[in-house]
């Protein structure tokens, strides 16, 4: 079943209607169309939550991109570079309340993508046939969605069933109904870093040689259970999964091929958290935990900005980038350097013990080689200092809307991807 919005001013209160099954306004604005070119420009003026207009030219394009994924951090940011980059999108969620949650975004309201945004329900991504309804028409997929570790204990004995099943599965039914489908010419799967290296070695139990750095090229073995804790069940379902997906596409050898982008640690802003508490969720909580003063780890110094991750997925579409080949996303940090950060950046925070400094976590220094990933996307990545300014920002906006407990010196307004938020924030 696939839902198209039912508005195009997308109020707050945002309708969808249902449409029969195989109907897809994308595929029937196809239909209308000239075949001379795969693209086409329109200047469209958009509205800001605060009223304030502005123009941009977004290319629209003809291409139908189902993501999955599309609610959690990476996945969010990956749908609104998408749609600003003017393809049609059908996202997979798994109930009528996450497209709710979809609608309600003020950067999606932003955006007024009117039939350019469709959705399909996934309860389950690892019932076999979950995707087969929702491949039709597609060309392209980007496959976020898969267990994540979210500091939440799982049970030893369930680790199986909660991170390495559906992550396998997941990727292989949505690879058996592209090859079903036809019209997919390329899949981008969202998998690691410790897709590439050994735990041990995230762990910093093992120390990797500055000579051998990660490679996008490196495999290692799959590990069966038990594990030692969520994290280290987590790693396994993304080496699992990478196995799985290899192996398939090599034995099936569809008429579409696959992109492997491995990030390290995702920071920066979450635009699904709406209460400091979600802001705390994810790998965000390393950064925020270390400045509300706690002590842990270690932790790989291996860190990437959410926009890079999102920006990398759609360039991923693009068929000038090599496919059936790994990319790796991250650039080198030391998380204890958030404390200087803070210093400067947001210094009345710390004046008001609302960021504190006693906080400390030990890295684990990993090399990693991104030579190929910069060469093929030709950008660098943000530096730890942006992504932990992003991250810490949002953080504090959310805390000064339950009440200001502080002046915060220098007014600024800060547009965020269509949104204009005011805060008292140093920019440095």
């Amino acid at each position: 079943m696939v839902w198209v919005l039912g508005t195009r001013s997308l109020p707050a209160s945002a309708t969808y209607h249902t449409l029969s099954r195989g109907f897809d306004p994308a595929r029937e604005f196809y239909k209308h169309q000239s075949t001379a070119a795969d693209t086409f420009d329109i200047s469209t003026t958009q509205t800001a939550a605060t009223s304030s207009h502005h123009t941009v030219r977004m290319r629209f394009s003809r291409d139908l991109v189902l993501i999955t994924g599309a609610t959690g951090h990476v996945g969010s940011c990956t749908l609104l570079h998408l749609l600003e980059s003017g393809y049609h999108v059908r996202a997979a969620v798994r109930s009528e309340a996450k497209i709710a949650a979809v609608l309600s975004r003020p950067q999606i309201r932003a955006l007024n993508p009117g039939p350019r945004l469709t959705f399909t329900i996934v309860p389950d991504i690892s019932v076999p046939g979950a995707y087969d309804h929702a491949v039709d028409g597609v060309t392209h997929i980007i496959h976020i969605a898969s267990p994540l570790a979210t500091g939440d204990s799982v049970p030893a004995d369930q680790h199986d069933e909660f991170f390495i099943r559906p992550a396998v599965q997941g990727t292989l039914n949505l690879l058996e109904a592209a090859n079903m489908v036809g019209t997919v010419r390329r899949v981008v799967i969202t998998s690691s870093i410790v897709a590439l290296v050994p735990y041990n070695e995230m762990e910093g139990i093992t120390k990797r040689s500055p000579l051998k750095p990660v490679s996008p090229n490196d495999r290692i073995p799959f590990v069966p259970g038990p594990y030692k804790d969520t994290f280290a069940a987590y790693a396994a379902s993304k080496v699992a999964s990478l196995h799985h997906a290899e192996a398939w596409m090599a034995r099936e050898r569809p008429a579409f091929d696959a992109v492997y982008l491995h990030p390290g640690f995702v920071l920066g802003r979450n635009d699904t958290a709406l209460t400091p508490g979600q802001a705390m969720q994810g790998t965000n909580s390393v950064v925020l935990a270390l400045l509300l003063g706690k002590r842990f780890g270690p932790y790989a110094g291996t860190t990437v900005h959410a926009e890079d991750v999102a920006r990398a997925h759609i360039m991923s579409l693009d068929p000038s980038v090599f496919g059936n080949q790994s990319y790796i996303l991250s650039q080198n940090s030391r998380w204890n350097d958030a404390r200087e950060i803070a210093r400067r950046c947001f210094p009345e925070a710390i004046k008001s013990k609302m960021l504190v400094m006693g906080g400390s976590v030990k890295t684990t220094n990993l090399p990693v080689d991104t030579s190929l990933t910069e060469e093929t996307f030709g950008f660098k990545f943000a530096s730890y200092e942006e992504q932990v300014k992003s991250t810490v920002s949002q953080f504090l906006e959310l805390r000064l809307r339950k009440g200001p407990k502080f002046n915060m010196s220098g007014d600024v307004s800060v547009k965020q991807r269509g949104v204009f938020v005011s805060a008292r924030v140093i920019t440095c």
